[in-house]
């Protein structure tokens, strides 16, 4: 079947209710018919009309089924939020149904190797690893089920848990938005001894890919004493804590015993690094500087380029930039004698951002970056690529040089090689939908967009700005459907972001607007002018939302409320002296009132407007005859309603003429409408 799910009722009525169920009840069965499509347009839509209900836990728990076992493991955390009031839930089957869902993803996300990610969450299961939590809603699903099995005499919902806590993908993955890719894996491969996953951990963290090197480490149970020193080491610098001196120095100490001289020297490097840090200054800048100097004048070149990274760090932090720049010149001329494009980059990108956080000179900086972003293009190495690529963007924005940013940003996604680094590719699409936004292109940006979201969200990395990017493209194309899929994830992640909240709430209210869902959209435009008033923003953007609410509600029919939200509109523009607007505001009450039916309440209003528009001096002319124009056409329908025929025909007329003379034919025509209509008495 086609789904067309937007057509469907739903939210308040048990009928709409119903059908969100029934939707997602086809959810898996969708994704395990191959219908991928069709099971991603019905999971965005009931996600959306799901909005606001989280005692839904029934629904929400097949939603929740549904990622564990279509690949979208990591878009279920997000449900987990509802988590905190399940225990209270009157419905011993939903809570079953929750609990069960929640282990089967949490198991999901634990096999593939994010066990180790701490969730935050309400209530009590805030901070808990997510192979804890996993163990928590296991033994929940098993006490709700064995409660329902005692109540009913049966072992039915011991066994319809059990079974689908241990229930296997239907699907190796659905994409649920346009280019989104499957989560890229972070488990090495199964079986490796200590000793490569040491190696492979090394690797990882010179790559900055913290997270790969992380399962690294956890995969390994027995530690060789020919390598404990090293998973020391690795295991103090990538799991953080009061005791991270300790076990750095722990790890030298193995270097000394085992005669490691480099390794110990590289240790003492980060050693000192950490103390510098750890407001240990003086002890932290002369560890470094020395085991610095003893590399370098050893035959280790890699050893030597990454002692010097470390001493630029150290002596950078300290204030002494020249002194760190020679460092990393030092390094940098090594790297190239040894062929090494990792290392290259690397120190090539740090004193790029170190000159741009100093206010260098941009052009040097930029010449730096671009240097590493092609030797980390050469050695494959996607986030440090995408570092480098950054610090030349910082840089071009310095010099005011954008048009030279979208040439190098073109040039490159025109030159990366095929099975050149991905992550890399969606950066430089990412801030080529910004461009193109930045131009007036969001047709040309959506694309784009999708794409950087996609590769990005594929290893984590996504941010608010990929979504908040997305919507903005999305909203200017006038593909006001997709608006509603990505805008509530994108609100979610914009705590702490006031303005871009706004104009991404400001956005999703005026896609309901566009689709003519008028209940949502005034909902949306309500909760955006609460939240500025709250934050005391009462000026152009609350006026603005109070006004659109206003409008949504003359739709509905809700005349009375309408008119409550121009008068707030109103009084706010008078506050920042928009006289202007506050007439339009008082014309637009007028009529709301007449619409409820209240024909007192509509000529008090009109005696307002008659009021503020005469209060409106400053205006050009033309602007304060089309006021003038409008007053006189609302005072027209008022005064025909309220059997005052003559001063009514006498103001459409005025109307009409102003209307002609300054070029508004089509608001003419509506008056001449209305005066006809007021002559033959039909008004």
């Amino acid at each position: 079947m086609e789904v067309e799910p937007r057509h469907a009722e739903a939210g308040g009525s048990g009928s709409g209710e119903a059908e969100i169920t029934r939707l997602c009840r086809t959810l898996i069965p969708l994704a395990a018919a191959g219908k991928h499509a069709e099971a991603a347009s019905t999971y965005r839509w009931v996600t959306r009309a799901s909005t606001g209900a989280p005692h839904r836990y029934g629904d929400h728990a097949l939603r929740l089924e549904f990622c564990a076992l279509t690949g979208n493991e990591h878009t279920g955390i997000e449900l987990l939020s509802l988590l905190d009031g399940v225990g209270d839930h009157a419905d011993a089957v939903d809570r079953l149904e929750f609990f069960t869902a929640a282990a089967l993803l949490t198991r999901r996300l634990t096999e593939t190797g994010y066990g180790g990610i701490r969730v935050t969450l309400d209530g009590p299961y805030d901070g808990l690893l997510l192979r804890h939590l996993h163990q928590r809603m296991r033994a929940a699903a098993f006490v709700e089920a064995e409660e329902l099995d005692e109540r009913e005499h049966t072992d039915h919902f011991t066994e319809h848990a059990r079974r689908k806590m241990a229930a296997k993908p239907v699907a190796e993955f659905v994409p649920l938005l346009p280019s989104a890719l499957p989560r890229v894996p972070i488990l090495p491969p199964p079986d490796l001894p200590p000793e490569e996953l040491v190696v492979r951990a090394e690797i990882h963290n010179h790559r900055c890919e913290p997270e790969e090197a992380r399962a690294c480490l956890a995969a390994i149970d027995t530690v060789p004493d020919g390598i404990a020193p090293r998973l020391t080491e690795l295991r103090a610098i990538f799991f953080q804590g009061g005791d991270t001196e300790e076990r750095l120095r722990r790890a030298a100490a193995g270097f000394r015993r085992g005669g490691d001289e480099v390794r110990f020297l590289l240790n003492q490097c980060w050693l000192g690094l950490w103390l510098v840090f750890d407001d240990q200054v003086e002890t932290g800048v002369a560890l470094t500087t020395v085991a610095a100097a003893r590399l370098r004048a050893g035959t280790d070149d890699g050893a030597a380029c990454w002692g010097e990274y470390w001493l630029a760090h150290v002596l950078s932090g300290q204030g002494r930039t020249t002194e760190a720049y020679e460092a990393l010149r030092r390094g940098a001329d090594r790297a190239r004698e040894a062929g090494d494009p990792l290392l290259l980059g690397t120190l090539l990108c740090l004193e790029a951002s170190l000159r741009n956080g100093d206010g260098e000179d941009p052009v040097t900086t930029v010449e730096l970056a671009r240097a590493a972003t092609d030797a980390f293009i050469i050695g494959n190495v996607g986030e440090k690529a995408v570092e480098a690529v950054e610090q030349v963007r910082i840089a071009y924005e310095r010099t005011g040089s954008l048009d030279e940013l979208d040439v190098f940003v073109e040039h490159l996604l025109s030159t990366l090689p095929v099975g050149g680094p991905e992550r890399l590719r969606g950066h430089l699409r990412q801030l080529r939908a910004m461009s193109l936004i930045g131009t007036g292109r969001f047709a040309e940006a959506v694309d784009d967009a999708y794409a950087s979201l996609g590769v990005a969200a594929s290893r984590g990395k996504d941010t608010v700005e990929h979504w908040y990017v997305l919507v903005t493209a999305l909203h200017g194309a006038g593909r006001y459907d997709e608006v509603l899929d990505v805008a509530p994830r994108t609100i979610d992640l914009l705590t702490g972001l006031p303005d871009w909240d706004q104009r991404c709430r400001w956005m999703y209210a005026d896609a309901y607007r566009a689709l003519g869902e008028s209940s949502r959209a005034f909902d949306e435009y309500a909760v955006l002018a609460e939240i500025l008033q709250k934050a005391g923003d009462t000026g152009h953007s609350y006026i603005s939302a109070s006004m659109a609410a206003a409008e949504q509600l003359d739709l509905l029919g809700y005349g009375a409320n309408a008119a409550d939200f121009y008068a707030r509109a109103a009084e706010a523009a008078l506050a920042i002296g928009g006289g202007y607007v506050a007439a339009t505001c008082r014309n637009a009450a007028t009529l709301s009132r007449l619409r409820s039916g209240d024909l007192d309440a509509a000529l008090t209003a009109l005696a307002d407007a008659e009021t503020a528009v005469h209060a409106v001096k400053a205006e050009t002319a033309p602007a304060r005859e089309h006021l003038v124009a409008q007053l006189d056409h609302v005072a027209a329908h008022v005064l025909s309603a309220a059997g005052r025929v003559r001063e009514a025909a006498r103001r459409a007329l005025r109307a009409a003429e102003t209307f002609h003379r300054i070029g508004e034919a089509e608001s003419a025509r509506d008056v001449d409408l209305l005066l006809e209509q007021i002559l033959l008495g039909d008004a």
